[in-house]
């Protein structure tokens, strides 16, 4: 939930909402709870809603006589884009910052799991913890599990991944320690004349169980993983959605699999042939049919466009808009553990690509 106040705006090529004397006490100014202040623009040539955070608004303002006038960027018009954001952060936020004390206990509970090759976390570990704090442990843990046993890789590795919502999708922008891992593992593997690719599963009926605005979610990870030098793949065969998340190279396969599981982790390090095996063969065969394929990053991204039914042109036009802003003037997170830095990076590298 996110309280709001709306104010009539006019649109000149700025937006400016005016502000009457009895708003001018401006209750928002430090509100606990999330608030936006939106103008709201109605004529006959142009129509729309424009918000901002309200911690952002006092730094809008312009004092004119008897009535405020609020200045808010044009690119913060109410969107699929704007408002999928919003309910991200929002629905995270909330959520870390409520557990902030009980996932900082649950995290020292979880350290003897650190040492392990293989393990696995039932929900007791984080059994007073909302499903989104249980979703950042598992997915802290998982990028931490990956990176102590990297070094058994000898070839640059291919990643399974097993997000296919913008739900799932959105803590790749917005989880702090996801923009860490994701450049951390690029930059390891930058050298190499054979490029790092990471694999989805995205089969016809997840595509259409998801709203539009969880559909640019998707879409924006997978750009920001693009932006880092990751190329992306992408099968339509909802036979593999049962794969576990993985990174593996020729011989060995680490796993890591904290989203649509029974644990809060599943964790481990293999070597063995037959496994090693069937899981080359179907990363194999999803790399050598994706739906995606392409030689640029706009053209995967392109493709992936059309895979989920989105207007690739709209949304370049917009995410150039929103690279140029940041989305920090409307969707501030509250919790140390977000991070707008990743949605801003790859709306900017979709407004950048030709």
């Amino acid at each position: 939930m996110i309280d709001v106040e709306i104010y009539p705006a006019v649109d000149d090529g700025r937006v400016l909402a005016t502000i009457p004397p009895c708003g001018t006490e401006r209750r928002w100014r430090r509100a606990v709870q999330r608030r936006l202040i939106l103008g709201h623009v109605d004529t006959p040539v142009r129509a729309g809603v424009f918000a901002l955070d309200s911690r952002q608004a006092d730094r809008h303002l312009i004092e004119a006589g008897r009535d405020a006038h609020l200045l808010i960027p044009r690119a913060y018009q109410l969107d699929a884009i704007t408002t999928g954001v919003l309910w991200a952060v929002t629905n995270l936020d909330l959520s870390l910052l409520l557990d902030d004390a009980r996932l900082d206990a649950a995290q020292a509970a979880a350290s003897p799991y650190r040492d392990l090759t293989r393990s696995a976390a039932s929900h007791d570990i984080a059994e007073d913890l909302d499903s989104v704090s249980r979703l950042w442990m598992g997915s802290a843990f998982c990028a931490d599990h990956i990176r102590r046993h990297s070094h058994v890789l000898s070839d640059v590795p291919v990643y399974w991944t097993r997000e296919q919502r913008g739900e799932e999708a959105s803590t790749w922008l917005l989880f702090r320690h996801k923009l860490r891992y994701l450049r951390d593992t690029a930059e390891r593997f930058r050298s190499n004349s054979q490029p790092m690719t990471r694999v989805f599963c995205l089969p016809p009926q997840a595509v259409a169980a998801s709203s539009m605005s969880e559909r640019i979610l998707l879409l924006l990870a997978m750009a920001l993983m693009e932006s880092v030098g990751i190329h992306t793949a992408v099968t339509d065969d909802p036979e593999y959605a049962a794969l576990p998340g993985l990174v593996m190279d020729k011989r060995r396969a680490i796993m890591a699999t904290w989203i649509r599981g029974d644990d809060v982790w599943q964790v481990d390090v293999t070597d063995h042939p037959h496994t090693v095996a069937a899981y080359r063969d179907a990363l194999g065969d999803v790399l050598a049919h994706s739906v995606t394929a392409s030689d640029t990053p706009g053209g995967r991204l392109h493709h992936l466009a059309e895979h989920l039914s989105l207007d690739w042109h709209w949304l370049q036009g917009r995410c150039a808009d929103l690279g140029q802003y940041g989305f920090v003037g409307l969707a501030e997170p509250r919790s140390r553990l977000l991070s707008l830095d990743g949605v801003d990076q790859a709306c900017r590298f979709i407004g950048t690509l030709p």
